[in-house]
């Protein structure tokens, strides 16, 4: 009813738009805005999603140390953080799944959709100049995953000066960084050159040891006045230790920084990253233009996962298994914009291959196997798409604008393992493969009343292809069984907003209701593996509705701020029997026992999220600036039994400009010192007491207040 009801007020918008344009004036010139490719700008005018872009002098002065400090400046972000590593969520949507799944978030950085290990963001936080964020279903532009929307990210670009400036920075825990950009340009070419190395000893000891060494190139080459060509080149090492999570709330009082024995999932995590890519573009004289990006995309990651007590102590003392990823991208898209009278296009192909090479090695005997044994795989997706947005006004005031997508993926998996039975060793190997052929779609329109007031509203999709790990897991484990009848998750948002101006502000709220369909998962829970009988299937339905509102004023006042709020009600509309083993993981021992969470919140999503930015232009040389950021309460699991702490945190920064080449700042995040949950994972009955609350949940408590002093110098 609720759905009938949201698609009536769509529409009604759309028409009553139409009947509310009393006079002509004359037509602006309409643009396609929308690219896989180039997407740092949008045509508010004609926008009908919510996006929110954040530009580098905001990053700048925000002074990240992870993505998830600037993620928060924008309505409806979640994110799960350890160390510098970010999980982004849009919505709230998949929020439930935090094991290496697709987040349902396509994020693409100098335009390539970037499937990094385990769902999280590993990449230098400086390399940034911008980043742009849709919500709502975005598969119409970036195919599969993009259930919840894009995160676009834009490294630094290259630019016409001849210049340089120089960035260190320490701060506590022995945090140290240094960054370099140099920037030399001609009548010909345009290079930037960004070196950073960043290294943090931890609040939680050598379980959250980190360090970061990047190097990011690119070429810009005018070919002609009319046509260019700019090559990009990346090259980033990453170590992260751990983590520093404890299990159980009472840890995180007493012992926030880490308990002896109580070790991270992951661990000694090592990753390169090797980004490469060409763009041609080329604006004809009738205002047309053409794109043509290929790219080459590498990550490797190495690492040790699963702790065991291998002596019965209760303390973890070894890790099971040695684990290597090798994650290669290869692609090519074509975009091509144009106008023929008062209708704006843009017609794109994208064509690109993921291979990921993962092996394991078991290093100690347990309850999950030998020491010894091993497994590689091999997996592919080959994709294939074709996509294109119109817009066209009607009106001098309505606008329609239409989006379609045609996806086209073919996986294949293969793996070989080398398994030991108490007795004999055995090898084994499997492959399989399968295809999925998805079409996404964007619908709606704008009316602008003024200058200063514009309606927007849209009906999006998005989807997101199941692995062809998981249809087939029985064939792989033993503890699984096949499920050929998997399919597609899929989500339809409906979006109705309004932006604007008013006096000293600009503003953008929405409401919107996104139902996701068929969510995959196991088919008894979560991460339930107790029996014989688990699959991966479309375990039920979800429901996430809200309100988002972003307020922006003029950075050159005196006095300025932006502020963004979200209210969040994520549910499940229906779901299949939820299982909880009150026993160890994989313990045959234990009592399983049912639970019917249809209606409950899905789990880590506050209700409200709220983000203040204050900025105070004192003297001409010294501005100040301060950062409230609040969240309500929210469950850490599924059923709903443990309910995790809402937080407030204020930042302080004073930036001082000594001379014009020269510039001071000094920043304390968390002033009064609050040590909230940074991330709380909750799936199990981990103390096996026969009761699941907050002492079974992982979790990374942050390390409170923080100081950090550095210097800038441009040469």
């Amino acid at each position: 009813m609720r759905e009938n009801k949201m698609k009536r007020s769509i529409c009604l918008s759309m028409i009553c738009a139409c009947a509310l344009n009393l006079y002509a004036v004359e037509l602006s010139e309409i643009k396609v805005e929308s690219s896989t490719i180039e997407d740092d700008s949008y045509d508010k005018k004609t926008e009908i999603s919510t996006v929110n872009v954040i530009d580098e002098k905001t990053i700048d002065t925000l002074n990240p140390k992870n993505l998830n400090d600037v993620l928060q400046t924008i309505p409806g972000i979640t994110a799960d953080v350890r160390n510098d590593a970010v999980e982004i969520h849009i919505r709230g949507i998949g929020q439930q799944e935090f094991m290496g799944e697709d987040t349902g978030v396509a994020v693409v950085i100098d335009g390539v959709p970037v499937m990094q290990n385990g769902g999280k963001v590993k990449f230098n936080i400086d390399e940034i100049e911008s980043i742009k964020v849709i919500k709502g279903g975005a598969s119409y532009l970036y195919g599969n995953t993009a259930l919840a929307g894009a995160v676009i990210i834009t490294t630094k670009k290259a630019k016409d000066k001849n210049s340089a400036d120089l960035k260190l920075e320490v701060g506590n825990y022995g945090y140290q960084n240094a960054e370099l950009n140099a920037y030399k340009s001609s009548q010909d070419y345009a290079l930037t050159l960004n070196a950073n190395y960043t290294d943090d000893d931890s609040y939680w000891g050598e379980e959250g040891r980190n360090w970061t060494k990047s190097v990011n190139a690119k070429l810009q080459y005018y070919i002609n006045d009319d046509s260019d060509i700019t090559f990009g080149a990346n090259y980033t090492d990453k170590f992260e230790a751990g983590g520093g999570s404890v299990t159980g709330v009472t840890n995180a009082t007493l012992h926030p920084e880490g308990v002896e024995g109580d070790w991270s999932y992951l661990r000694d995590y090592y990753s390169t990253l090797n980004k490469y890519f060409a763009l041609y573009s080329n604006d004809f004289a009738n205002g047309d233009n053409l794109k043509v990006q290929t790219y080459y995309y590498r990550d490797q990651y190495d690492y040790n996962s699963a702790p065991e007590d291998t002596d019965g102590d209760g303390l973890d003392d070894a890790y099971r298994n040695d684990r290597s990823d090798d994650v290669k991208q290869y692609g090519v898209k074509v975009e091509y914009k144009g106008n023929i009278d008062k209708f704006a296009y843009m017609l794109g192909t994208d064509i690109g291959q993921r291979k990921l090479d993962a092996s394991s090695l078991q290093l100690v005997d347990s309850r999950r196997g030998y020491a010894g044994e091993s497994s590689e795989s091999d997996t592919t997706e080959d994709n294939y798409a074709l996509y294109a947005e119109t817009k066209y006004p009607f009106t001098p005031k309505f606008t329609l604008v239409l989006n379609g997508r045609y996806d086209y993926n073919h996986y294949t998996y293969d793996v070989a393992t080398h398994d030991f039975d108490g007795t004999t060793w055995s090898d084994n190997q499997v492959s399989n493969s399968d295809t999925f052929k998805n079409f996404s779609y964007r619908v709606g329109g704008t009316y602008t009343f003024d200058r200063a007031k514009i309606l927007f509203a849209n009906l999006s999709t998005g989807f997101r292809n199941p692995r062809v790990s998981q249809i087939y897991m029985g064939d792989y484990d033993n503890d699984y069984v096949n499920n050929p009848d998997l399919t597609e998750e899929t989500t339809i948002n409906y979006e109705i907003g309004i932006r604007g101006s008013y006096t000293i502000f600009s503003y953008e709220a929405s409401a919107f209701i996104t139902d996701t369909k068929d969510i995959i998962g196991r088919n008894a829970g979560t991460y339930y593996s107790n029996n014989t009988d688990i699959m991966y299937d479309n375990v039920g339905d979800a429901r996430n509705r809200g309100f988002e509102l972003s307020l922006k004023s003029d950075r050159s006042k005196k006095v300025s701020f932006t502020m963004a709020y979200t209210y969040l009600d994520a549910y499940y509309t229906k779901h299949k029997p939820f299982m909880v083993d009150y026993a160890p993981l994989y313990r045959d021992s234990g009592e399983d026992v049912s639970y019917d969470i249809s209606g409950n919140q899905l789990p880590r999503v506050p209700h409200h999220k709220f983000n203040l930015t204050a900025y105070y232009q004192a003297t001409n040389k010294l501005e100040l600036m301060s950062t409230l950021y609040a969240q309500s309460s929210y469950y850490a699991d599924e059923t709903n039994f443990a309910t995790m702490p809402g937080y407030a945190t204020v930042n302080l920064k004073a930036t001082y400009q000594h001379k014009k080449d020269m510039e001071f700042f000094v920043q304390v995040n968390n002033i009064f010192d609050k040590q909230y949950y940074r991330t709380t994972y909750l799936y199990s009955d981990k103390n096996a007491d026969g009761v699941l609350n907050g002492e079974d949940a992982s979790i990374t408590v942050d390390p409170g207040r923080m100081m950090y002093a550095g210097l800038k110098y441009h040469f």
